[in-house]
């Protein structure tokens, strides 16, 4: 039952609407790479310090790119900055060891020397990360992409196994997702479930989560979600 009810939550969202042989998104390719089954994700952010333009942000993004291209594990990175001030990294690894594994990396203290403030990590499970139908079609290189997390408290007592059947049934609902490139769906470490949506554009992000997609999510679940914006002007996938 519980299944049921989580799969019809998930569908009507969509209704209401850095060296090595690598691959850097600067042009449309065919398949994807951000994409399986029993994945890992990281989000590592620090705060900017108190004059940081944009462009300079990413020159140092772009600056450290060739580094991140023969990480053991690492399937994609997309440097992010975002509105609450912060900036750093949302990655996408073959699993869980890998993503430990470059957390305590030299590569990760260089990146991180003389970095100002706390770093902080959140941990996802990414149980299945499809493909979006702008997928083959967005240039990624132009540096306009944005990411949304989205994380949702699910009714007491909903095991595992219904938020993966919930996953699978609504999978047919991001076929015509407009803008959308990746969808991982996702395990916080608090057990809320959501997923990490990478959208061609800002307008494209923007009209999905609309006001009714926030309204479905409050009428369904009795509280709002919680999504973490992101730009993600520059990208990798290896």
């Amino acid at each position: 039952m519980l299944t049921k009810i989580l799969a019809k939550a998930l569908i009507p969202f969509a209704a209401l609407s850095t060296l090595g042989a690598t691959r850097v998104c600067a042009e449309p390719a065919a398949p994807r790479l951000a994409t399986g089954r029993n994945l890992y994700a990281l989000v590592l952010e620090r705060d900017l310090p108190g004059f940081a333009p944009r462009p300079i942000v990413i020159s140092r993004f772009k600056a450290v790119l060739p580094k991140y291209g023969d990480v053991p594990g690492l399937r994609a990175k997309f440097f992010v900055v975002s509105d609450r001030k912060t900036y750093g990294g949302v990655y996408l690894w073959t699993d869980k060891a890998a993503a430990d594994a470059y957390l305590g990396s030299p590569l990760l203290a260089e990146i991180s020397a003389g970095a100002a403030g706390e770093r902080t990590v959140t941990r996802f499970e990414i149980p299945l990360a499809i493909d979006g139908p702008a997928a083959g079609t967005t240039d990624l290189g132009k540096g306009d992409a944005v990411i949304r997390i989205v994380r949702i408290t699910p009714p007491a007592g909903t095991p595992r196994s219904a938020l993966l059947a919930g996953f699978e049934q609504s999978v047919p609902t991001y076929a015509d997702a407009p803008g959308l490139v990746h969808k991982w769906f996702s395990i916080a470490e608090d057990g809320r479930f959501g997923g990490v949506y990478i959208f061609a554009d800002k307008a494209r992000a923007d009209a999905w989560f609309s006001p009714a997609w926030w309204a479905r999510v409050r009428a369904t679940y009795g509280a709002a979600a919680d999504v973490l914006s992101f730009d993600a002007p520059v990208v990798i996938e290896n």
